[in-house]
Parts: structure tokens; sequence; C-alpha cells
């Protein structure tokens, strides 16, 4: 049962805090980057909102916006966005937005700060040590939980590859969660995001990694996604968004400490290779190849999965129990409409074998990470499955 954690994150969670954010960032810098998407925040009235609250601060000295966060950030735009940092002399990054944005702002942070290119930076394997510029975050959906991790996750376009970097100085310094900020998101983004949620929350708990504390945070983060996710999707009932973010949160911070498995290496490789993918709608396509040949090695955890998700196991066999949780992920993903498959996004049976190649390239320790040691051909077969 021996297991470190360490989570240096002030959570600020409440309705309309958003309105607050100037006071929290300037305890931490005067002169901001805003990272945000291209469109969403200005239309909905909430980026005048969060300038104006910053325009009100005697202590802010500058706000530059950088509103170019996109689906799958990439090296092109971390440096650009460090560079907006150097050349106006900046010193807190704030993203409001998906976790693209927020991963975007922890990468130009850390980039800006060393003064390297993040390209260098991806291959340091010391970025603990390294100095970022502060970070605040307030997300504005319900999946990535990127708010409460030390990780920013980066399309490498040199190389063709989607890598996570991670570093305990790219915690955020206060997360702002505002669930009000999710209440304007289209069904397409509740889907994706909730199953990336729910992804981070199964990995975690039957992770190599998974201890004590976060197997607490997962149990609670799959029920609440359980009770919630269709809800939101169908009916976007405020208390059920509220709840979603909750969850999003505490698989997050669960993710942290229990990191990611098989799923997470799987589709990185997915959007690397067609970033119009997103990320949530691709693990909703691996985990269910995943859970079937998983769950025999993991049966106590994946039944409490089943059982967490409305799965009535009395009577069962441990093993069918756990085998349950295949039921459970798939009426979950058909309930929000995620029945693709990767030919519906240009994957044929050639570019499926270069994903199980850059699967181990770039995502080694999530593979090892998993309950059941994978190999070249189970992976590939994987890929076959859902294409």
């Amino acid at each position: 049962m021996d297991f470190i954690y360490y989570a240096p994150l002030r959570i600020v969670f409440a309705e309309g805090v958003i309105s607050k954010i100037a006071s929290y960032t300037s305890r931490n810098g005067s002169r901001v980057l805003l990272v945000t998407g291209k469109s969403h925040l200005r239309k909905t009235g909430v980026l005048d909102k969060i300038l104006t609250s910053f325009s009100k601060s005697q202590k802010i000295e500058e706000v530059v916006v950088f509103d170019k966060a996109e689906e799958n950030p990439d090296t092109q735009l971390i440096n650009e966005a460090a560079k907006t940092i150097t050349d106006k002399n900046l010193n807190v990054v704030v993203a409001v937005g998906g976790g693209s944005a927020m991963d975007l702002a922890k990468a130009a942070s850390l980039s800006a700060k060393q003064k390297k290119p993040i390209e260098e930076l991806m291959e340091n394997g010391d970025l603990n040590i390294l100095e970022a510029y502060p970070i605040i975050c307030s997300p504005t959906t319900s999946g990535s939980g990127s708010e409460v991790t030390k990780y920013a996750v980066i399309n490498n376009l040199s190389k063709n590859t989607k890598t996570a970097i991670g570093s305990e100085t790219i915690y955020p310094k206060v997360s702002l969660i505002d669930p009000s900020l999710t209440y304007t998101i289209s069904k397409t983004t509740i889907a994706n995001t909730g199953f990336d949620a729910l992804s981070h929350a199964i990995e975690a708990y039957i992770s190599q990694s998974s201890s004590a504390i976060t197997d607490a945070y997962c149990r609670e983060a799959i029920s609440l996604i359980k009770e919630n996710l269709k809800k939101v999707y169908d009916t976007k009932d405020k208390t059920a968004m509220n709840n979603m973010s909750l969850a999003s949160m505490l698989a997050g911070m669960a993710l942290n400490v229990g990191r990611a498995a098989l799923p997470h290496a799987m589709e990185h490789s997915l959007s690397a290779y067609n970033r119009q993918l997103p990320h949530g709608l691709g693990l909703s396509m691996v985990m269910i190849p995943f859970i079937k040949r998983t769950y025999k090695h993991s049966q106590k955890k994946f039944a409490d999965i089943a059982y967490l998700m409305g799965k009535d196991i009395s009577n069962m066999t441990l093993e069918d129990a756990a085998k349950k949780a295949v039921d459970a992920v798939e009426k979950i993903k058909a309930s929000i409409g995620l029945t693709h498959k990767l030919s519906d996004f240009g994957f044929d049976k050639s570019t499926v074998n270069d994903m199980v190649k850059n699967t181990f390239h770039t995502m080694k320790h999530g593979i090892e990470n998993s309950p059941k040691k994978f190999q070249e051909k189970e992976i590939l077969d994987m890929y076959l499955e859902i294409l």
C-alpha cells in the first residue's frame, strides 16, 4: 500500500468565479498572456467578462490575448505563444478553454521561461527542475482535467507524433473551476469530453500506479459520470453539468498519480495522424477493445467499474462481474452518440500499421502501466477491430 501523492493545487470551484480571475491572477503576476480558443469565448461574451475583470484590477498592467488554441496543440503554436510571452515581457499565463488551451498555456510558459523551443524541452528528462511562468487555468469543458494536472499533451510536427510532457513546475498555481462556463458547449463536445473524463478515471483506477487516494477519486468520478453524463447530453441540466465539472476534476487528479494506460497511448497515435479526431472520441473507440482484453487481469477493479456504472453484478463470479464493464462502457458510449469507426477519419489498414509503431514510440510508459502486458500484434488487432 506504499505510495507518494503530491498535488500543489489551489482549487476554487464555484459558479461565477471566473469574474474574480484578475484577483487570483494578480497574486502570481501582473503582465498576462491570456490563452483561449478562436471564437467560443467571444461568442458567449465570456471573453469580455474576463477582460473587464482584468481592466478593473490596479495590479494588472497588461493583458495580451492569444486566441489561437485549437484541437491538439502543436509545437509551432506553442513556440509562437512562448515568443509572445518573451517579446511582450509577460510574467503569468492564464488559460480559459478546453484541454488544448490549457496544455498550450502550460507548454508555452515552460518554453518561454527556459528560452528554448518546446521541441528541445520535450527531449529533456529533467523537466521537474526547470522553472516555468505561473499558470492559472479555468476549464470551459468537463473532460481533460488539465486544470489540475502536471501534464501537457503536444503534437510534435517534425516527428508527426503526439506526446505528453510532465513537470511539477507546470501545475497550475490556481484552478478556477466555474461550471457555468460549460453551459454553452455543444452536444458533440459534451460527449467527447465526457468520455475523456471517464477514460481518465478508468485508466487511473486499473493502472499499475494506482493508490488508495487515486482509487477514491476514480470511484467518485465514475459514479458521477454514470449519473450525469447522459442527462447533460440530453438536457444540459445545470446541476448535472456542475457534477460533470467535478467528475472531470477528480479524474484529472487521479490521472496525475495513477497515470494513463494503453487507451491513451493508442489514441495519441490516432490524433497525431489526424488532428481533426477529437481526443475523447478517439478514446471511445479504443476503450472497448482494451477492456475486452484486460478485464481478466484486474477483475476486482473492473467489477467495481461495472457496479459503479449501474450493472447488477450480484450472484456473479468475479470474472463475470468484471466482464460486465464492457457492457457498461458500451451502453454509455451509445447513449451519447459515440458510435464512430476509424475509417470515418481516413484510416485504413496501412495507416493502422504505422499507429502501432507510434504507440510504442510515444507512450511506452502508458502501455507498461496497464494491468496486462501488450504485444505489438495485440495492439494491431485492436486497431483493426475499430477500423
